[in-house]
């Protein structure tokens, strides 16, 4: 299964972020559900945990800044929903596994990608009720954009050292352990 998760990563995120934006509050309990199994079935669960935190704070914290600057809202006056918390959280893990593939890319060509993606996952979400836009569609996009052009290579960025930390630790934990048999290994002679 680990030689298709990236695949199965990619349906899995489009099947989530489609449920968020056409069922919205309907879809939390599949959402978390979702999250959760995710994270049950991963081969990378401490990464995936770690980058629901870090990345999910800050496009949490990016999608409410556009919303109180009324780029875009939502139902309810709210902020953020929730289940746009939870779009997040599936992105985040998306980022690691279907979207791995984004930190191969120089830093430029990854902002580039950030400034196209991001406002026609917004557009489209837009075109399917899950956001509106408060101001025309040219200075939403160009909004959406400039944010998406920041803050993808930061993602990447993030992924990268989450990764590297993850198997750093493992590494030293594997060679303490080697050297700590190795060490008993000669004190039992």
């Amino acid at each position: 299964m680990q030689r298709y998760f990236p695949l199965i990563n990619a349906v899995w995120f489009q099947l989530a972020w489609l449920a968020a934006i056409i069922y919205k509050q309907q879809a939390i309990p599949f959402l978390l559900l979702s999250v959760l199994i995710h994270l049950w079935v991963s081969p990378s669960r401490k990464q995936d945990a770690m980058m629901i935190t870090v990345i999910g704070i800050i496009g949490v914290i990016s999608d409410s800044f556009l919303s109180l600057i009324d780029i875009f809202s939502f139902a309810n006056n709210a902020i953020i929903p929730i289940w746009l918390i939870m779009v997040w959280a599936h992105f985040s893990i998306a980022l690691n596994h279907s979207l791995k593939w984004l930190s191969r890319f120089h830093i430029v060509a990854i902002s580039l990608f950030g400034a196209i993606a991001g406002p026609l996952n917004y557009l489209a979400g837009q075109r399917l009720g899950g956001v509106e836009f408060v101001y025309s569609l040219n200075i939403t996009l160009f909004a959406v954009a400039v944010i998406w052009a920041v803050n993808l290579p930061v993602f990447i960025i993030i992924q990268k050292r989450i990764n590297q930390r993850i198997q750093e630790r493992g590494s030293s934990h594997v060679e303490a352990n080697q050297h700590a048999h190795s060490s008993g290994a000669v004190n039992n002679k």
